[in-house]
């Protein structure tokens, strides 16, 4: 179990700063071959010549796909490319496929992009795309990109097709595949990888200094439309203060995710602020271990009525936030209208003598109870706002912030804490995969018929192909979640981004990746 949360604390770490896209890796020895030569791109659109500054974080000391985690994948997607991409508004950009067809609710057809280049000049086919799901499923943590897939029955078929097979449908596997970075199986070679990737994108890399920068250029041969920008530069800033000093000084032309609190002043400077919404909400954790004060859910509740959830929206996101609406974000894919408010605590939100009549009832008031965060700045301030929520109703708080590797071993057991601030999220941006999951890998101490019912309800949901049905069966899942309250949500997370006022043609994915060819100076 240990090892499992480990795996997870990995994963989810990424998730509170960027929406995680992952990439494989494999452990099969080849030979590595250079990425081939790039040159000039010749465009109309402003000065080709002119390098493009991007502000990336968390450097991971590699360029392996697994090895790279938080903000840092970001930059990846010059040179690395998946299957597809989701866009803001749900709809999919084919990118090294072109269809998955359904067969059946197990079987599929995969079609891969013809006319594609890997940087070494090897052609891209589906042994490539069958290959990095394999090193995918040898690895526990990028499993989770094909954990449906049935590796028995699936089978190329062709250049570009595979016959794909589920073992058992799952409604987050397709955004699974989207989490992939597809590598070159002949000349795939992990440590080779690590400073000289050979990738399907748009750009080699040119230069790669550790904590510094990464410096990417254009190349021949790419398949889709040729870059506008020759030469881009990710140069690693991690402090709040430094990005903003960054953009001051205008060695930055796109940053983010930058503080609430300096979007403002970042807009005064001229650049396009975007307000994009992390795909998660914050939400308070609770114990409910049988010695926890947290053990009943009336005395979840009297916390959830007792929490000012407006003010942490004015307060910590300056107004630029919302309310949380239900347990997971109102952002996710699979959110429907239906799923709002759906128990009291939502509905009613902040209501003091409903807090201190709940408290009361479960012998909270006079009690001591520990927060845990992870040391972030907004999580921080949430926690000392909570504890003056308490105080109201009778019930003491003593807060303890932990840097966030300490804080996430912390978390997997529920005896290490009363209430935890958290981000739940996924790859997937779906409800179904995110209610489903964590239940399991952080228990939180639920057990009981509750858990029994709540775990059929869930599973059986996120199995079920039919978006229509899933729903129906999601809605009854949920209903059981916001009655025991194991985590209650208080506000959607938002991350600006800054762009500068003579670069167009930025798009962000769901992800929050870039399409690097298509932007341009004006």
């Amino acid at each position: 179990m240990k090892k499992t949360h480990k795996l997870l604390a990995l994963m989810l770490s990424v998730l509170l700063i960027l929406p995680l896209l992952t990439a494989c890796k494999g452990n099969t020895p080849a030979t590595s071959a250079k990425p081939e030569s790039s040159a000039s791109t010749e465009t109309s659109a402003g000065d080709p010549n002119r390098t493009l500054n991007i502000q990336t974080m968390q450097d991971s000391g590699t360029l392996y796909p697994l090895g790279v985690t938080g903000g840092f994948i970001i930059p990846l997607y010059s040179f690395y490319e998946p299957l597809y991409e989701t866009k803001t508004d749900g709809s999919r950009k084919w990118i090294l496929a072109t269809g998955l067809d359904r067969v059946s609710d197990l079987e599929y057809t995969l079609t891969i992009r013809e006319g594609v280049k890997f940087s070494n000049g090897n052609p891209l086919t589906a042994d490539d795309v069958l290959f990095t799901m394999q090193i995918c499923k040898a690895n526990p943590q990028f499993s989770l990109n094909v954990k449906a897939v049935d590796f028995d029955k699936t089978k190329v078929t062709g250049d570009y097709t595979i016959d794909l097979w589920y073992t058992k449908y799952n409604a987050s596997q397709e955004p699974g595949f989207a989490s992939m970075f597809i590598m070159d199986k002949e000349s795939f070679d992990e440590k080779a990888l690590s400073t000289e990737p050979i990738g399907t994108g748009p750009y080699v890399v040119k230069d790669y200094v550790v904590n510094s920068h990464l410096l990417v250029t254009a190349r021949d041969g790419y398949w889709g439309d040729a870059p506008k920008i020759k030469n881009i530069d990710f140069k690693v800033i991690n402090e709040t203060s430094q990005i903003v000093n960054a953009i001051e000084t205008k060695n930055v032309d796109i940053a983010g995710p930058i503080s609430v609190e300096d979007a403002d002043y970042v807009k005064s400077l001229g650049y396009d602020v975007r307000m994009l919404n992390g795909g998660y909400p914050d939400v308070m954790l609770f114990s409910m271990l049988p010695d926890s004060p947290f053990a009943t859910k009336e005395a979840r509740w009297a916390v959830s009525y007792a929490v000012d959830r407006q003010a942490i929206v004015d307060i910590v996101y300056k107004g630029l936030s919302s309310v949380a609406q239900y347990p997971v974000s109102q952002y996710d894919q699979d959110y429907e209208t239906r799923f709002a408010n759906m128990h009291d605590t939502y509905a009613t939100g902040y209501n003091v003598d409903k807090a201190k009549e709940y408290a009361e009832k479960s012998g909270l008031v006079g009690k001591t109870i520990r927060i845990i965060t992870n040391g972030a700045s907004n999580y921080n301030t949430m926690a000392e706002m909570i504890q003056e929520n308490l105080l109201d109703i009778g019930i003491e708080a003593k807060i303890s912030n932990y840097d966030q590797a300490t804080y996430f071993g912390t978390i997997g057991d529920a005896k290490n804490f009363d209430i935890a601030l958290f981000g739940p999220s996924a790859p997937s941006m779906l409800a179904v995969d995110i209610l489903s999951m964590y239940p399991t890998f952080i228990s939180l101490g639920w057990t009981g018929a509750d858990r029994d019912k709540y775990g059929e309800l869930s599973q059986d949901a996120i199995s079920t192909y039919d978006p229509t049905e899933r729903g129906n069966k999601l809605f009854e899942a949920l209903k059981v979640w916001v009655d025991v309250d194991p985590w209650f949500a208080l506000s959607e997370e938002v991350m600006p981004r800054a762009i500068a006022p003579d670069v167009t043609g930025v798009e962000y994915m769901k992800s929050g990746s870039i399409f690097y060819q298509d932007i341009a100076f004006k």
